[in-house]
């Protein structure tokens, strides 16, 4: 019999929408979760809607999974054409049509992303097709999370590590995500913005968090944050969150090159509404910075 057609190709793609739309569904329980400190709650969908989405990968494959990466390429340049000339934006004259103006509004912006995710798939799939280099790496490919405990040697009298100490685990996360990014050798430029939050204890675990959100031809701003997570609790405090931003501060690096001079990086590509913001952010500040 032919799959194509067929009531087990119908059922599949149930499944498929289903699956995707549990793991978001879970995904969301999670975050809500989490702001309201259920830590193992928070977990607990979060591992469930990475299980969701493995069923969804699985439906994919049955469905029309590919294993060409060019295909793959040219059917997402397709579809998010689709999506930013003709979906979203008759979304968006319908909803401001019926005067729903804040969705209308979120319908065009999101037009204008899906048009950007086009072009990143055009670019990626041209340089596949003429066989040249990539240029420009994403912000997740740098980005890094590094743990330690807090020992009494990092701290004061009074049991608080000391704010250097604090540092010096930030300029190393920075200075790995910018190296990931640049693939060289870099140095800190510049430390700024930087914010104090809560004191941090001995026996905390600390969690530092770097990730680039800005890159011009040869330095990358580095937003590095700092949380601090209590692991030494009592039973009656299990599955609540006890993890607190501590600190955060933006770090500029500088490439530099086998001979100390400074050395020209790839562009940073931008995926998100996020990314785009903290780069516009970051943007401004370098501009400043030249002034």
């Amino acid at each position: 019999m032919e799959f194509k057609g067929s009531k087990t190709e119908e059922i599949l793609r149930k499944s498929l929408n289903a699956e995707v739309l549990q793991s978001f569904e879970y995904q969301y329980f999670a975050g809500v979760a989490r702001q309201k400190g259920l830590q193992q709650v928070a977990e607990i969908f979060e591992a469930t809607a990475a299980n969701e989405l493995e069923h969804a990968r699985h439906e994919y494959e049955f469905l029309e999974g590919t294993q060409d990466s060019m295909e793959s390429l040219r059917q997402s340049v397709n579809r998010e054409h689709d999506q930013a000339d003709k979906y979203y934006l008759l979304a968006a004259e319908t909803a401001r049509q019926e005067g729903f103006t804040e969705i209308a509004d979120f319908f065009q912006r999101i037009a204008g992303v899906e048009a950007k995710h086009e072009r990143n798939f055009r670019e990626l799939l041209s340089e596949m097709e003429n066989e040249s280099a990539f240029n420009g790496r994403t912000v997740g490919h740098s980005a890094v999370e590094m743990s330690q405990l807090m020992l009494p040697g990092q701290a004061n009298p009074a049991g608080f590590v000391h704010g250097g100490e604090l540092m010096k685990l930030m300029d190393n996360a920075a200075a790995v995500a910018a190296a990931r990014h640049a693939h060289c050798n870099v140095v800190t430029g510049l430390v700024e913005d930087i914010t104090f939050k809560v004191p941090v204890r001995v026996g905390s675990l600390v969690i530092v968090k770097a990730k680039l959100v800005f890159a011009s031809r040869s330095s990358m701003d580095v937003r590095v944050d700092v949380e601090t997570e209590h692991i030494n609790l009592g039973q009656k405090d299990v599955g609540h969150e006890h993890r607190l931003p501590a600190l955060t501060a933006n770090f500029v690096m500088v490439a530099v090159g086998p001979e100390g001079k400074v050395s020209s990086i790839p562009e940073l590509i931008l995926l998100t509404e996020e990314e785009e913001r903290l780069f516009t952010l970051a943007e401004e500040r370098y501009k400043a910075r030249k002034k």
